[in-house]
């Protein structure tokens, strides 16, 4: 009996030591230029207490890390100060960078995990985007002092958004081009700074739960994967939650009432304007297809304006100069309101507002009868109401 007893403890050893040497990871390399420089390498836990494993590096700049994992896990490997260097690796995973000490996250090579690779994709290209809004950032104090500053602001500002948009577009159709892959928990998470998301927008909850549904089924127990299907169950609650909200903007629905501040202060309520064909109009100055739209407007509101017709611009704007220039520019007549609260406006949620321009457009009792007409389309809908 004793004999048999240690027989099962000693296979039991043997089958947890083999499990331990398939789960460890390694990641070894040789950095250039970087002799007596610290090389730093850390886990990226969902909580943000991943174990930091630090060791200089001698003249020839090799290194070696050791690390057992169950899931796929990322890591930073880091020289110095430098930008660190994110990287995926799956159990078992023999990862091999080689680089420059000043420089590691744009010339290193990684060989063995294509998953890395690709994590390397999305680093790049974020950063390129993060360097591009430094420089307008840059640019704005420079010109601070500038007379044209308030012109110079607002095409900051829709570059800076032009900046943000192109990033997204990137990300969706990286998902899009690799739907398997590990690394697209960092293609839905990556942010610009602490408070802005790249994937911000309602819509992209649609990539969340793509993601999810393929990782979850793959993946069932890891934390990264753990926690995105949690928040993508959030999300679903939330979006339920909006739905009575979001009822609003279906044809033949009342339109919810505004009270917003114009450029003078004072407030201007939606249901102030009594008796006639209301156009409701979502806008900002730095969004392009908002200002192109913006002289058909003017048109159509010099030719419908004494038959009963209204425009109520909505400002999605961040700065009261740039709002109040872009409608003396545009030269807007109409009802203006915002309170510049950009993406953030209560009343956007509450119109379900995702992109802009949006418009509503009410009968004379506040009932929505249609949404998003423009151009030609609009003018053919005040013709049939209003008349020529």
């Amino acid at each position: 009996m004793i004999k048999k007893s240690v027989f099962v403890l000693l296979l039991l050893l043997i089958v947890y030591s083999c499990n331990q040497k398939e789960s460890t990871i390694i990641v070894k390399g040789e950095i250039e230029n970087a002799a007596n420089s610290y090389i730093y390498f850390q886990e990226l836990t969902v909580k943000g207490d991943g174990i930091k494993d630090s060791m200089i590096l001698g003249k020839s700049g090799s290194f070696k890390f050791k690390r057992k994992t169950e899931y796929p896990t990322f890591y930073n490997l880091r020289v110095g100060n430098g930008k660190p260097i994110t990287l995926l690796a799956m159990p078992k995973q023999k990862i091999i960078i080689t680089g420059h000490g000043d420089s590691i996250l744009y010339n290193s090579k990684i060989k063995g995990s294509e998953e890395s690779r690709l994590v390397q994709i999305l680093s790049l290209r974020l950063d390129i985007t993060q360097n591009r809004l430094d420089s307008l950032n840059r640019v704005y104090k420079q010109f601070t002092d500038n007379r044209n500053i308030v012109n110079i602001k607002s095409l900051l500002e829709m570059t800076y958004q032009r900046f943000i948009d192109e990033q997204r577009e990137f990300n969706i159709s990286f998902i899009k081009q690799y739907p398997n892959s590990y690394a697209n928990l960092m293609a839905l998470y990556q942010q610009i700074d602490s408070k802005t998301y790249i994937l911000y927008k309602d819509d992209d909850f649609q990539y969340f739960a793509k993601i999810d549904s393929i990782l979850y089924k793959q993946y069932p127990l890891a934390p990264y994967v753990l926690s995105l299907h949690a928040n993508v169950i959030l999300m679903k609650e939330q979006q339920n939650k909006l739905k009575l909200q979001r009822m609003i903007s279906d044809m033949g629905a009342k339109a919810q009432e505004i009270a917003l501040p114009s450029p003078k202060g004072d407030t201007i309520r939606l249901s102030s304007i009594k008796g006639k064909y209301v156009l409701v109009d979502f806008w900002a100055s730095w969004c392009t297809p908002c200002r192109e739209e913006n002289p058909n407007l003017v048109k159509l509101y010099k030719k419908y304006k004494s038959k009963g017709f209204e425009i109520f611009q909505v400002s999605l704007d961040k700065t009261k100069a740039a709002w109040v220039k872009a409608i003396k520019d545009d030269g807007l007549t109409w009802i203006q309101v915002s309170d510049l609260k950009y993406w953030d406006s209560p009343i956007a949620k509450v119109y379900n507002v995702e992109s802009i321009p949006s418009s509503f457009l009410m009968d004379k009792d506040g009932t929505i009868m249609s949404k998003n007409l423009r151009g030609e389309a609009l003018q053919e809908r005040l013709v049939t109401l209003l008349g020529e």
